[in-house]
């Protein structure tokens, strides 16, 4: 058994007096005071020239009938009056209305308006206002059952788990442990977590019903382009996606656009919602605007709430980890993350997904099944046709290249030039790789023979 100092109600009836003629809250009772200066002194002077010496000026607790707990502060303390006065002039000071009116009055607080209490008038034609005091008081300590008791010396172990010991017989000395009665707050505050988030079944019946989005990055080491993000979208339905590489998070918002006029193209419907996080690219007033000017419905993540956006987030997360596998697979430094990002999007939309029965998301958004003979291996050697209108005679009709992913709008392109100015040790690689140093990027078979490595 322990022995504290706790808190414990002793109510007391106590009478106030409302005086419009007391310039002071004032009282002899010095049990009243829930903290009373005894430095502070002063003299008063009653209505008869007597004048009484101030001993003291605290704060007294009141119990109001509704329960509340309130303080009157700046309370007299003065053995020599023998009532209890609250001064009008005080309390109109101190933010209160006072409304005398119908054999009663009405205390309220100016600044929220809500009524405090109503004090009837007696038939002497006073205000008595009747309180129950609070004080504290020392005694000996409410007891501790045993379960919460040991709860406290295992250092707020769940009881499930004590109780899992005294079962067991895992421990001697351990108590029979009864269930939880209450909160421990100090258990809350430690170990308070997070219930697994729910799953959403809701999922869009037609194409663009719902989009989502998210952004990541930015990437310590910019990619060839100089883009430290990338955008995707994901159309719901199909589980379709699109990726969008960008300099900064703010040119979310033209990209978008950009999008929107594809997709919609594309599958002659229109974007009816599109779920992101909140962060500032997704907020940013003009899209806010443009959305609402369009019927495009937003729905924003609660804050620290990533899960509700979970769509996005697992597709970026397969998204990275695949790329990553191929960048470090063939051992490529991570200016080339942009270009296995893009390799990684395409090859998904061409694979299965549980979100998805028995297609493709690319069939389920093109509606037609789709021929994958063209994949190739990221980073493979190729060699490419020379038509002769860009050769001589002797020169060599074959080109060594490297593929580095797949592009829908060209069938190939240098990069020699780029890589001299953004990675030079990249450049004497590619130079002992292909001595001419051409990168192809296609998906046409016929452009080129490929070499199995």
């Amino acid at each position: 058994m322990f022995y504290s100092c706790i808190n414990v109600e002793h109510k007391e009836e106590k009478v106030w007096y409302l005086d419009s003629g007391c310039s002071h809250h004032i009282t002899g009772d010095r049990s009243s005071f829930d903290t009373l200066d005894e430095e502070f002194s002063s003299h008063v002077e009653l209505g008869d020239n007597k004048k009484v010496e101030i001993k003291g000026q605290g704060d007294v607790a009141i119990h109001l009938n509704e329960g509340n707990k309130k303080c009157i502060h700046d309370v007299f303390y003065s053995p020599s009056i023998g009532q209890n006065l609250l001064s009008v002039g005080q309390m109109m000071r101190r933010g209160f209305r006072l409304v005398f009116d119908d054999a009663q009055c009405e205390i309220y607080n100016k600044n929220t308006n809500q009524k405090v209490v109503v004090v009837k008038m007696s038939s002497n034609n006073i205000f008595p206002f009747n309180m129950k005091s609070l004080h504290h008081v020392a005694m000996r300590s409410e007891h501790l059952d045993d379960s919460q008791l040991w709860h406290l010396r295992y250092g707020h172990l769940n009881y499930n788990g004590m109780q899992l010991l005294k079962k067991k017989d895992l421990v001697s000395g351990l108590p029979s442990i009864q269930n939880q009665v209450g909160i421990c707050e100090g258990y809350v505050y430690g170990k308070m977590h997070r219930f697994p988030f729910p799953k959403t079944a809701w999922r869009a019946k037609a194409p663009l019903e719902l989009v989502h989005a998210d952004i990541c990055g930015p990437t310590r080491t910019p990619s060839l382009n100089n883009k430290r993000y990338f955008l995707l979208f994901i159309n719901d339905f199909s589980r379709m996606i699109w990726i969008y590489f960008l300099n900064n998070k703010s040119d979310a918002f033209s990209v978008f656009l950009q999008f929107k006029t594809l997709i919609e193209k594309q599958s002659g419907c229109q974007i009816k919602t599109l779920r992101t996080d909140r962060g500032g690219e997704f907020i940013y007033m003009p899209f806010l605007d443009y959305c609402k000017e369009n019927d495009i419905q937003r729905q924003l993540t609660v804050r620290y709430t990533p899960k509700q956006n979970g769509v996005a987030e697992r597709k970026n997360r397969t998204i990275e980890e695949m790329a990553r596998s191929m960048l470090k697979g063939k051992v490529l430094p991570n200016k080339f993350w942009a270009e296995v990002v893009n390799t990684a999007a395409y090859i998904l939309n061409r694979s299965p997904t549980k979100a998805v029965i028995n297609q493709s998301q690319f069939e389920a958004w093109h509606k037609r099944k789709l021929d994958v003979s063209h994949l190739k291996v990221f980073w493979s050697i190729a060699y490419d046709f020379i038509p002769s209108q860009s050769r001589d005679k002797f020169d060599e009709k074959g080109e060594k290249l490297i593929f580095i992913g797949y592009n829908d709008e060209f069938l190939y392109f240098s990069i020699l030039k780029r890589i001299s100015y953004c990675c030079p040790e990249m450049l004497s690689l590619m130079k002992l790789l292909l001595g001419n140093g051409k990168i192809l990027s296609i998906f046409k078979r016929q452009f080129w023979s490929y070499l199995k490595l």
